[in-house]
């Protein structure tokens, strides 16, 4: 099953994003049954109890007694006392769905065939092997397939079936010998801290650009692995071979974005021994897992902005997908996606609303979520065509209808946060331009829009990129080669000497949408427009008094010391993007430079995981290193090395491999010249951004 918008199948709450979910992609056969019944004659009810499921049992019939024993590869109902019952590892696929794991390492399941009715023990998981634990009084429970709705039942001759038959009831009693489900470990231990301070502010750290929905980016299969699958690690993180080919060899953009070339192999192998990924330095391999996420979160991230993401030239270059191609349609997907993983990490909590990673629609929630202690996440979108308004010819690809009908329906999904262009030109104006990547950009921007890049003078020193005029084809034999190439044949404009920033500023469809977005509340991201188009929105905001966001913040290329004293005047934010440990406290200060006094001050940090976009590496010999064990900023939580699988990572040899080692980083902060500064203005970006956030109207 392609589409992680089924991996969590009972969604309440958010009934329009199953829907969503499926219309777009589809489920398999393991959609639970719609019609399970609230109430059947044993007494069972839907109720899920996955509070009391979770954890190690021996499964007992209540008619006969017996306990659920193994034997010669089968499961009995055969054991007359607790120490000869088979001892069960229950762990939540979803919300009101458990997997039954065996000390052997099966999986207790369903036996395959439309017609069969038995159960057995299964190498690996899968739809067969998901179950639903319902209440039945006075204590015990009614075991449904989620497969087809059947009952587990006990015959006469103590075997297990799956019937229509409820009178079966098992109780769950405790065990201490299980086997452990497989996952990824936490490397972590400790409390993490909650509440608010005595001023009222909260205290934790921003991350003000992420993608943990970027496995469905770019038709859902160029980065390999999701953040979580109902099945477990080793499905979620799986060998990337089906994506990349045997070799890696198939991983055409992936390579590309790596070494310039869309050609090499690497080693595909996941779970459990991860021989080449993740890296800091990969594009195409799942970072942020959603165990690694939790790690950073115990370091002391408490504000999480998750933008999804759409590129339809990029995406349609990448030949192996499973989606189609259409911006908004990835964006229904990745915000279906967000809200799934939501309730898996309930599920594994004790149930709907438990878990430590919280979607929130605004400030005021936002606020209560972090003094709770936990995870607040923003969704936002980061597209080239927001609203599908895409241009071809300096045509307009949208109205002002479909604007406001964009942002009725988005809004309506938790998006909160957008930017107004990303790698191409659209209907709102012209994209910001990059050193490292205008040449295969410029050539994909000419099929989108009917244009090559317009240039011109750069408003200020330090901005802007240099465009190449001409290419040598890549020599490679691979589709993405070829897609390349057939653009660089066309006639790439002869530029004179750069730096060149993007001629094409904000269009009246633009002014429109960014005046319709404040009406929302909505936070406006100014990264990736022209330095042209920058420059009049942030003349249209400030004559709103509206605070914009700079969510990865680049010191110099498209945006200027200018610009960003103007973003903070607003109250606005703005967040290095991927600093070594080392460089945040002069990146702080720089920023502190620039900042309004009247407003409060604090730095998040920027990690674009998932974002096309590597990670930091390993300090080098001038950068500091860590000790393990290490302590977090608060002294709570203790971290060793994580350990993924056979893997462990080390932050000193390889940087953030992972979204997780980023609780190293934040210690190696600290530990940097000025880093009681640092880590000061890191602890402080959380209230930052709530305030900033509450500065837009939206409660």
């Amino acid at each position: 099953m392609s589409n992680i918008a089924c991996h969590s199948k009972r969604w309440a709450g958010h009934a329009l994003i199953v829907a969503l979910g499926i219309l777009l992609g589809g489920c398999s056969s393991s959609q639970s049954p719609a019609s399970v019944s609230a109430t059947d004659p044993s007494g069972a009810t839907d109720q899920p109890a996955d509070s009391v499921a979770k954890g190690c049992y021996a499964l007992r019939d209540a008619g006969s007694s017996a306990y659920v024993a193994k034997a010669d590869g089968q499961y009995t109902v055969t054991a007359q006392a607790l120490d000869s019952a088979e001892a069960f590892t229950i762990r939540p696929a979803g919300l009101g769905e458990d997997l039954i794991y065996d000390r052997d390492g099966q999986w207790f399941a369903a036996a395959q065939g439309l017609m069969a009715s038995n159960v057995t023990p299964q190498d690996s998981a899968s739809d067969r092997a998901i179950w639903m634990f319902q209440t039945a009084e006075p204590a015990g429970r009614v075991i449904r397939s989620s497969l087809d709705g059947r009952t587990l039942h006990v015959t006469e001759a103590g075997e297990l079936a799956l019937s229509e038959d409820t009178s079966s009831i098992f109780l769950l009693e405790a065990r201490q010998d299980c086997a452990a489900y497989p996952e990824a470990e936490l490397g972590a231990s400790g409390e993490p801290f909650k509440g608010r301070n005595a001023d009222g502010t909260v205290t934790g750290i921003a991350d003000a650009h992420t993608h943990i929905s970027a496995y469905q980016r770019l038709g859902g299969r160029f980065i390999h692995g999701d953040s979580f699958h109902r099945f477990g690690v080793q499905h979620a993180l799986r060998d990337c071979a089906e994506n990349h080919g045997p070799d890696g060899s198939a991983d055409f953009v992936g390579s590309f974005v790596r070494d310039g070339q869309p050609a090499g192999t690497h080693a595909t192998a996941g779970w459990p021994d991860f021989p080449e990924w993740p890296a800091h330095g990969t594009y195409s391999h799942q970072q942020t897992y959603y165990m690694w996420v939790k790690r950073a979160w115990m370091a002391g991230l408490r504000l999480l902005v998750n933008h999804t993401s759409g590129d339809e030239q990029l995406c349609q270059i990448n030949p192996i997908r499973d989606t189609n191609c259409d911006e908004m349609d990835q964006v229904r997907r990745q915000v279906a996606g967000m809200y799934a993983l939501q309730d898996y990490i309930d599920a594994q909590n004790g149930g709907q609303g438990a878990g430590w990673f919280r979607i929130v629609t605004g400030p005021a929630e936002a606020r209560r979520v972090i003094e709770d202690g936990k995870l607040a996440v923003l969704l936002g979108i980061e597209a080239s065509k927001l609203f599908n308004c895409g241009e071809f010819l300096d045509s307009p690809e949208c109205t002002q209808a479909d604007i406001d009908a964009g942002i009725d329906e988005f809004f309506g999904l938790g998006i909160r946060s957008v930017f107004l262009a990303h790698w191409f030109d659209n209907a709102f104006g012209g994209a910001g331009l990059f050193d490292q990547s205008e040449l295969t950009l410029n050539a994909l921007n000419k099929p989108e829009t009917g244009h090559y890049y317009r240039v011109e003078d750069c408003p200020e020193p330090d901005m802007g990129a240099n465009l190449q005029s001409f290419a040598t084809p890549i020599d490679a034999d691979n589709p993405v080669a070829d897609a390349i190439n057939d653009a660089l044949l066309l006639a790439v404009p002869a530029y004179p000497p750069g730096p060149h920033c993007n001629a094409k500023g904000l269009t009246d469809l633009g002014a429109y949408v960014v005046e319709q977005l404040a009406q929302r509340g909505m936070i406006i991201e100014t990264d990736h427009l022209s330095a042209k188009m920058k420059s009049q929105v942030l003349d249209i905001v400030e004559a709103l008094d509206y605070p914009v966001v700079s969510g990865h913040y680049h010191a110099g290329g498209i945006s200027s010391p200018t610009q960003h004293r103007q973003i903070l005047a607003l109250g606005g934010i703005a967040a290095p993007i991927k600093p070594a440990a080392d460089d945040y406290a002069a990146l702080a200060r720089e920023l502190e430079t620039l900042a309004a006094p009247d407003h409060y001050f604090g730095v998040p940090m920027s990690t674009d995981s998932g974002g096309i976009a590597s990670l930091p590496g390993a300090p080098n010999d001038d950068e500091v290193t860590i000790n393990y064990p290490f302590q977090s900023h608060d002294g709570q939580v203790s971290f060793e090395r994580q350990v993924t699988g056979n893997r462990t990572f080390d932050y000193n040899n390889e940087g953030i491999a992972h979204y997780g080692l980023f609780a190293e980083w934040i210690h190696a902060v600290g530990e940097a010249p000025d880093g009681d500064y640092a880590l000061d203005q890191l602890f402080r970006s959380a209230e930052a951004y709530l305030q900033m956030w509450e500065r837009t109207g939206l409660n």
